[in-house]
């Protein structure tokens, strides 16, 4: 029997990255994974292969239950229906994973240069709106089902890296925003008993980093922040860590974790 059996959860942007890597491990745990985001068989987004339907397939033959749900996060109407759909089914949710980000779209033009007043602003549009606000939106929503939860658990995917920006000034602004976010969450959510984590994976050979010839460089695979998850969820102390950004590499050590080859990969550093 799986650890998170019968433990339901919804997991963004899932259709690849770090969502799907996060959705499977899920399955292999056993729980009911709600599989989101724009990318169906029927319209794919950015050009890519990838769909929510595949994950919720790879979730179910991991031994969970996929389930997909066409969604963008940056509208709230299709959010409502989302959660509806979830309240009639199950009437609570146990874990929410966000993991949806407009940063890496092809479609967003190039800009001059990698300084903010070379980038153009539809970059920081991206960032900010298909990713904090996406995050703040789906949250809110959700908020009245993990209530329902004797566990429940919210995970926001961000970067973070002390004394150093992340990237370029755009997505540094769009983490740290998550970053706190999460913390306020923790804070206001507390007495309901709901954990608020951020979580900074290293850099993952996703699908997109294969495909731009990086794969090399990656330093993990998206299973090790998907076991990340898994571990924090199934941890009965997880309020004692609620408003705080977590590197995965500092929680393969303090449960046990490992990546898909058995190793531990450190965090990774810009």
């Amino acid at each position: 029997m799986g650890a998170l059996k019968g433990r339901i959860a919804v997991v963004t942007g899932a259709s690849r990255g770090a969502g799907r890597g996060i959705a499977y491990e899920l399955g292999q745990a056993g729980a009911i994974v709600y599989v989101t985001g724009r990318s169906t068989q029927e319209s794919s987004t950015d050009d890519r292969p990838e769909t929510i339907e595949q994950t919720a397939a790879g979730v179910t033959a991991r031994g969970g239950f996929g389930i997909a749900i066409r969604c963008n996060h940056t509208d709230p109407d299709d959010i409502t229906c989302l959660f509806q759909q979830i309240q009639d089914r199950h009437g609570r949710i146990d874990l929410l994973v966000n993991s949806v980000f407009g940063g890496s779209e092809a479609s967003l033009p190039a800009g001059q240069g990698k300084h903010f007043w070379e980038r153009p602003p539809e970059h920081w549009d991206a960032m900010m709106v298909a990713g904090p606000k996406a995050y703040l939106l789906t949250t809110r929503a959700a908020v009245p089902l993990l209530q329902q939860s004797p566990t429940a658990l919210i995970v926001n995917l961000t970067s973070f890296t002390p004394n150093q920006a992340a990237g370029n000034l755009y997505y540094d602004l769009a983490m740290q925003s998550i970053n706190r976010m999460t913390f306020v969450m923790g804070q206001e959510l507390r007495t309901s008993r709901v954990a608020s984590i951020a979580l900074c994976p290293g850099f993952m050979r996703t699908e997109r980093v294969v495909d731009a010839g990086f794969s090399s460089d990656a330093t993990e695979t998206t299973a090790y922040v998907g076991r990340a998850v898994v571990a924090l969820t199934q941890d009965p102390d997880i309020l004692q860590r609620t408003g705080q950004a977590l590197f995965v590499s500092d929680l393969a050590r303090d449960y046990g974790f490992t990546d898909e080859d058995g190793t531990q990969p450190a965090s990774f550093v810009l």
